[in-house]
């Protein structure tokens, strides 16, 4: 049975505090300014790469939740009954697997947008 450290799981932001922390993020790490007199490609290229940045910080964010969160199986069964009585375990399990969703389905629509962008 391994052990699982509960003290070192980061709280879970609200949905206001994720999209402000990677917004704040993508225009902190990438750049800022499209100018006049920059040619389709290179402002393509641009939106690309926000699209691309946005994406990868959504989905590093959702995995760091999924990963810190123990599966009931592997923890001491003390916990896992605990969790079970606190939180019903098909609960728990169901609110991991929309986690798991939201992610799938924001690596889908970057996709979808950034063939967008690309191919017009």
């Amino acid at each position: 049975m391994p052990v699982y450290n509960f003290k070192q799981m980061a709280p879970v932001p609200s949905a206001n505090e994720l999209v402000d922390i990677v917004l704040t993020r993508t225009q902190r790490r990438t750049p800022t300014v499209v100018h006049p007199g920059y040619k389709i490609s290179r402002i393509r290229n641009f939106y690309m790469r926000k699209i691309k940045f946005t994406q990868q910080t959504i989905s590093e964010r959702l995995t760091q939740m999924l990963s810190d969160f123990p599966r009931l199986s592997d923890i001491h069964p003390f916990y896992s009954d605990l969790c079970n009585t606190l939180y019903d375990r098909d609960h728990y399990k169901l609110a991991l697997g929309q986690i798991n969703t939201a992610k799938q389905l924001v690596d889908a629509v970057a996709r979808d947008m950034v063939r967008m962008v690309k191919y017009g």
